[in-house]
């Protein structure tokens, strides 16, 4: 897998309005679906998912969230990447009681499930480095977080396959 086959220029949002986790989550979802990534299912399933497995990474600094869910919910593997306008409350991937202000969001819908954990490990390792995230909020378009996340994630991929 290549990051060029799941992260595309056109599921980036460099400025996402919502007043909760659920409507960030919605509209991320109802863009992979006009794309044709997902399946009418999707929505429901990552809202579901989200419930019960919270998808916020409690890291130092910037926060992130990555919600994704099993892959039967997916036509086609795509990362959708939100950035928001403001803050909203995430709970915890490690401690669901544990809230956290998210800024960024990494939607994940790949079709082959047997890759779901790979992909988590090389999101989590990228999004690790407050340098990438620092520069993800810093930058000034969609096309500029598109070529931070590329390199980045790009860069765990390949080092994950090695």
């Amino acid at each position: 897998m290549k990051i060029e086959d799941i992260l595309k220029e056109d599921c980036i949002i460099e400025h996402l309005e919502a007043s909760s986790r659920e409507e960030a989550l919605t509209a991320m979802c109802r863009t992979l679906l006009s794309k044709g990534y997902v399946k009418e299912s999707f929505p429901a399933a990552i809202l579901e998912r989200e419930r019960l497995y919270p998808s916020g990474l409690p890291m130092e600094g910037h926060k992130i969230a990555i919600p994704h869910c099993d892959s039967e919910h997916v036509n086609q593997s795509a990362i959708l990447f939100a950035r928001l306008a403001r803050p909203l409350e995430f709970c915890s991937m490690g401690d669901p009681e544990e809230k956290l202000q998210v800024q960024l969001i990494s939607m994940f819908a790949l079709a082959e499930k047997k890759k779901i954990g790979f992909l988590l490990e090389v999101l989590i390792t990228a999004y690790s480095s407050s340098e990438v995230l620092d520069s993800i909020l810093r930058a000034p378009s969609a096309a500029a977080i598109y070529g931070i996340l590329r390199k980045a994630v790009g860069d765990q991929m390949k080092d994950e396959e090695a």
